[in-house]
């Protein structure tokens, strides 16, 4: 019996032991990538904001709308190379339960492990024409600088550089602390642009500024963006952007209007999924590229010193005194055949 459990407690423990060695430098390497073929969802909605809308029928101004994006991730495994991912995003404005505003798509090759953009395979953006929606948009190659979907697997707390479509650039993704978020822990980073003016546009419609001539005005970027980010798979659980677009005439005297103006995040939904699912992934990353290998390696050497001593010690059994012949009946034996001996 005792054999029997020694032997068991070695296998036990060799196993444990492998699995501490190999925790890092095997399970969690294979772990720790993104999916070729990734789906996913994320909506978006702000309220009491002001929106510009084009349309074939000509501008509109909007205020104290509610504005709705959502937008869809698909992997293309095809269009991945070596240890890259290709994603292809696209992400539609709308008001809720109302017109669309805008649309853009835009396929971005990066590191499955780092989340860094590599540019490897192709990448694009392009934006539809609001005035004609049913058109395909132009694709326009793009050099992307950063990290773009998520953050590298085992974020750390540093800045990183996150891409800016707007921009078109990576900008400084500057860490903020930690928070809890519907219970998962997540580190806060945050995004500060402009004001920069990114585009000038030429004849737009007087009417927007409150004249009668046609007017030339910068396109003026300003947001401030905050994510938050579950450390161990780098994906980001919550964001939230407080946005200041608009048009600056040239003629300072005129009024500015509002393109995208006011604050929108993620919706509840979309956070309390994303933190049910990340939290626990995370989680158990984390155990696997932290805590496992100690755990595995210390509790491998005891059970194979317990499998060792129950299968192999040694096991004394008493000597039983009549073997030795010390007991009282060879003794008084021994004795007679003495006395017998000197009685002859």
């Amino acid at each position: 019996m005792r054999r029997g459990l020694g032997f068991v407690l070695l296998l036990l423990g060799a196993f444990a032991l492998l699995l501490g060695i190999l925790a890092k430098p095997v399970i969690y390497d294979r772990l720790a990538t993104v999916e070729l073929d990734q789906t996913s969802q994320s909506i978006s909605r702000g309220e009491n904001m002001d929106a510009l809308r084009v349309s074939a029928d000509g501008v509109e101004q909007l205020h104290g709308v509610t504005l709705v994006s959502t937008r869809d991730v698909v992997g293309i495994p095809g269009l991945a190379e070596g240890d890259n991912a290709f994603w292809q995003t696209t992400v539609e404005s709308a008001v809720e339960d109302g017109p669309v505003l805008t649309y853009s798509e835009e396929g971005v090759s990066f590191d499955r492990r780092t989340a860094e953009s590599t540019n490897c395979c192709g990448d694009f953006i392009a934006v539809g024409d609001a005035e004609a929606p049913e058109d395909p948009a132009t694709h326009e190659p793009v050099e992307h600088e950063g990290v773009f979907f998520k953050f590298p697997f085992d974020t750390q707390q540093q800045d990183y550089q996150y891409w800016d479509g707007s921009l078109r650039r990576g900008v400084p993704a500057v860490f903020q602390g930690e928070e809890l978020i519907e219970g998962t822990n997540a580190y806060v980073f945050r995004m500060t642009m402009g004001p920069e003016t990114v585009s000038t546009s030429q004849g737009l419609p007087g009417s927007l500024f409150g004249t009668d001539e046609p007017v030339d005005a910068d396109r003026v970027y300003q947001n401030v963006r905050t994510v938050w980010v579950e450390p161990n798979t780098g994906v980001i659980l919550k964001g939230l952007e407080e946005q200041n677009v608009r048009f600056e005439a040239a003629d300072d005297s005129l009024p500015v209007v509002p393109i995208t103006v006011g604050t929108i995040g993620y919706t509840d939904e979309t956070v309390s999924a994303n933190a049910d699912t990340y939290g626990t992934k995370g989680a158990l990353l984390g155990f696997i590229n932290g805590p496992l290998t100690w755990v595995g390696i210390v509790l491998g050497l005891v059970l194979l010193v317990l499998g060792a001593v129950l299968s192999f010690g040694g096991t004394r059994t008493p000597r039983h005194a009549e073997e030795d012949g010390w007991d009282e009946n060879n003794e008084w034996q021994e004795q007679s055949e003495w006395d017998g001996a000197d009685r002859s």
